[in-house]
């Protein structure tokens, strides 16, 4: 297991630098400069040039990418090229929004999903099963932006039940949570039923009935149990997912978490803050996807043991 987990975070760290110089090369890619922002800025005295010569803009790439590397190693974030922000102070006032908004949805996308793919897939066929399937196909097919939309207009707008955007108020996170969720609530709604049915076909089940097990606990104590793995194998994707999806959501609720700064940066031409946020954003999907495949192995007997004879 020790060797496993060596060899999959090295391979986790192989990715992220590859993805950190696909990210650091594809900001001075996008259209614009922002020399020529920094330059036609009022208070501004400096030619285009001199701002590309002071940032390092005009050095070879990889030059510029391993100095940024560097600082970023040690710990030195930089600072905003437009306002002259220290990046920590952003990545510390907009992390914890993200974090949250994220938590929320993570839980909300479990606590329906969970329960609902374990009971369709013991009432296999039922009208309540195809109720389930129902909220799963809408749920991967409702694009998470229209959604927000329509959230917005029917309870926001019509209804004048909840505040369209902001952060004050505990009622200002339902929505983008419900937006974010619903997505990875389909896919893991869909899982956990595929998971379930196979384990209600094995033997083991029938032995517990013959044994006079109740249905409650063959299904939440050992089924649920056996179900597992796929589940926890599929949380890494999620929740990837789910922070993927946080830069559509909210920039639409006007939800001021890495998201939000990330797009505004990107607006801006910050390339400081836009590659930051990005890399780091980046590095937690892979961490994600890194525990996901961890945790399958620890939630997996089966895995274990492969892992251990290899």
């Amino acid at each position: 297991m020790t060797r496993t987990v060596a060899y999959r975070s090295l391979y986790a760290l192989v990715i992220l630098l590859i993805a950190s110089f696909a990210v650091f090369y594809g900001m001075r890619l996008a259209p614009g400069d922002v020399a020529d922002v920094l330059a036609s800025h009022p208070t501004g005295q400096l030619t285009a040039e001199r701002v590309r010569e002071d940032l390092g803009l005009n050095k070879p790439i990889l030059v510029q990418y391993a100095t940024y590397m560097g600082k970023l190693l040690r710990g030195d974030l930089g600072l905003s090229l437009i306002n002259g922000q220290p990046i920590l102070t952003i990545l510390e006032s907009s992390a914890g929004y993200t974090l949250k908004l994220a938590a929320v949805a993570a839980l909300l996308s479990l606590i329906m999903s969970i329960p609902l793919g374990l009971l369709g897939a013991w009432k296999r066929n039922s009208s309540f099963d195809q109720g389930t399937m129902l909220i799963a196909v809408l749920g991967m097919g409702i694009p998470n932006f229209f959604l927000a939309i329509l959230l917005i207009q029917v309870f926001a707008v019509w209804l004048k039940w909840l505040p369209v955007a902001g952060y004050e108020t505990p009622q200002h996170i339902i929505m983008p949570a419900i937006a974010l969720a619903a997505e990875a609530m389909a896919i893991n709604l869909r899982v956990v039923r595929s998971s379930v049915l196979e384990q209600l076909g094995l033997d083991y089940v029938r032995t517990l009935h013959a044994k006079g097990v109740s249905d409650q606990r063959i299904l939440w104590l050992h089924v649920l149990r056996n179900a597992l793995p796929p589940i926890v194998a599929l949380a890494g994707v999620l929740m990837r997912t789910l922070l993927g999806y946080t830069l559509i959501v909210e920039t639409i609720f006007r939800w001021p978490g890495l998201g939000y700064q990330l797009v505004n940066a990107v607006l801006k031409r910050d390339y400081t803050v836009a590659q930051t946020l990005a890399i780091l954003l980046t590095a937690a999907v892979i961490l994600f996807n890194l525990l996901a495949d961890l945790g399958q192995q620890w939630a997996d007997p089966r895995t274990r043991r492969q892992a251990g004879a290899g």
